[in-house]
């Protein structure tokens, strides 16, 4: 491959850039912003990462803030990682890992209700990952469920899993309960609705069912 997938990253970075410019003005007066950090916790941040490559700018914000008795936010911790922390030599996902992101990034779910040989009726959840078409899991009630059931039916098969950015629904309103809504709070999970009265606005959850 002639690009990497970062220098498209980049490329597309610079155009957003360049874009903001465009609207914002160049003659446009800078707001005063934070004062600059001292170069001692410049370094300490730079090397709680280089000791804990899995802390986020969050993490580190937190602990430096309880090192040192200040308050700096994370986007000053972030923009000190960018500017000093970056890695020599080539930096950067590959292809592979760029591509994989993508998977569980987007799940849908949806219900479905099926009968036993008993005739007895089951709600059904389904969780599909959009990307690969793989079926996350199922959740199981035996009544109509309410807002603590639906929450049960989409932990349960998706524990152990990592959490989408985004799962896709419908206009049902046994995807408006509060708990549900609270729940996928809790998680970091974005909730997108699908088009109301379009009901093969998710096509794929809804070829599976």
């Amino acid at each position: 491959m002639i690009l990497s997938p970062q220098t498209l990253l980049n490329f597309h970075k610079a155009l957003i850039s360049s874009q903001h410019q465009k609207i914002q003005g160049s003659t446009q007066k800078r707001k005063p912003g934070r004062k600059g950090l001292n170069q001692d916790i410049i370094n300490a941040i730079i090397e709680m990462k280089r000791r804990n490559p899995r802390f986020g700018s969050p993490k580190i914000a937190h602990q430096i803030n309880l090192s040192f008795g200040i308050n700096i936010a994370r986007g000053q911790v972030r923009h000190v990682l960018l500017k000093h922390g970056k890695p020599s030599g080539n930096s950067g996902p590959s292809w592979l890992t760029f591509l994989g992101h993508a998977k569980d990034s987007l799940w849908s779910v949806d219900f479905f209700k099926c009968h036993s040989v008993t005739l007895k009726g089951y709600w059904i959840m389904v969780v599909m990952d959009l990307h690969s078409r793989r079926i996350i899991g199922f959740g199981i009630n035996e009544n109509a469920p309410d807002g603590i059931a639906a929450c049960r039916m989409f932990n349960e098969p998706t524990t152990g899993q990592p959490n989408p950015c985004y799962l896709s629904s419908d206009n049902d309103p046994l995807f408006r309960f509060h708990r549900w809504e609270a729940n996928l709070r809790i998680k970091g999970i974005e909730e997108i609705k699908t088009i109301p009265y379009t009901p093969l606005s998710p096509p794929f959850v809804e070829r599976l069912i």
